[in-house]
């Protein structure tokens, strides 16, 4: 799968991403990516 394909594929569904510069060079230095899922209680 090349850059772009996983670029894609991570963007697909997201509410916000901090950069698109960020996530692009994490994609490009890391083989395996962690990410962080959080939830905000309001109401």
């Amino acid at each position: 799968m090349d850059l772009e394909e996983k670029l894609e594929l991570v963007k697909r569904n997201l509410e916000e991403i901090i950069t698109y510069e960020e996530l692009k060079n994490l994609l490009e230095c890391e083989a395996k990516p962690k990410a962080y899922w959080g939830f905000e209680p309001s109401g």
